[in-house]
């Protein structure tokens, strides 16, 4: 009977062809690491930035409201405006004041009060549906909350 002293031997190229297998996997498993925080890095950038722009649309998006308000008061004032001097002229044609040359100079200015009306309001309505429109798309591309 062969009984062996001491610990087994190995065969030394069977052992180092291991290790280097071992180490090749991790070499490329460190390499993926690698590869996966530099994919991450550059993600976080794209998200830092992409949130610096959703936080210029938001301001954007504010002052538009502001201004789009502002030109909506102003037209409605114009409005406000011209229907007091409309009355005003149906009051004096009705008054009974004016002569008949009054009258017809009064109605002509009517008419052109009554158009500009409509022109304000024509106006008034295409801002509405244009800031409308703006407003669904900056919030179909999710820039508005």
């Amino acid at each position: 009977m062969n009984f062996l002293v001491g610990p087994p031997s190995y065969n030394n190229s069977n052992n180092n062809s291991n290790l280097d297998e071992n180490d090749e996997r991790l070499i490329h498993i460190e390499e993926l690491i690698e590869s996966k925080r530099k994919m991450l890095l550059q993600k976080q950038k794209k998200l830092r930035s992409v949130a610096k722009q959703n936080q210029f649309l938001d301001i954007v998006r504010e002052d538009y409201a502001k201004y789009f308000n502002y030109i909506i008061k102003q037209k409605q004032d114009q409005m406000k405006a011209l229907d007091l001097l409309n009355n005003y002229i149906h009051d004096l044609t009705r008054s009974g004041n004016l002569t008949k040359h009054n009258i017809q100079d009064a109605k002509h200015e009517q008419m052109r009060i009554m158009n500009e009306m409509k022109s304000i309001q024509n106006n008034l309505d295409e801002i509405i549906l244009n800031t409308k429109d703006i407003h669904h798309t900056l919030k179909d591309k999710k820039y508005v909350k």
